[in-house]
């Protein structure tokens, strides 16, 4: 009589977009695989989205259904390289990350442009809806186009 509460083996398991599920992210281990994969993406004019997020996280649950799990996130976030550090354990790997970038706790969501540098002004720090995350992601492509200077 529980079978209707049982996932089903058809889900999809695609990298990009999803008709059932959140788009997904590459887990990333460390900060030299973070730089690297970073500056790989901005050698190819690409933006990054990287997420600090842990099993314990309440918040982090809610971004993932509410924002990631959203169809215009979804198609907006399709050029754009997805890491995720998950620092349930907070080893010793996930403290150096953390601190090369002041972060304090998950869920932080960071944007690092086409030069391979971070968008700080862009960054996001909590728990948001799809809307502000569209617009924060907006500025992070704002200040990526802005030929004035860098935001750092």
């Amino acid at each position: 009589p529980l079978s209707v509460y049982v996932v089903s083996g058809g889900e999809t398991t695609s990298k990009d977009t999803n008709e059932s599920g959140p788009i997904a992210f590459d887990g990333v281990e460390d900060l030299t695989t973070l730089e690297r994969r970073v500056q790989a993406a901005a050698n190819n004019g690409q933006m990054t989205l990287v997420e600090f997020t842990a099993d314990w996280c309440v918040s982090c649950e809610v971004i993932k259904r509410e924002v990631f799990g959203d169809p215009t996130v979804k198609n907006e976030l399709q050029d754009v390289q997805r890491l995720s550090i998950d620092v349930t354990d907070y080893d010793a790997s996930d403290k150096v990350i953390m601190q090369k970038f002041n972060v304090v706790g998950p869920p932080t969501l960071m944007w690092f442009g086409p030069d391979g540098q971070e968008r700080r002004n862009a960054r996001i720090i909590g728990e948001l809806d799809a809307e502000a995350f569209l617009e924060r992601f907006d500025q992070a492509r704002r200040t990526t186009n802005d030929t004035t200077g860098s935001n750092t």
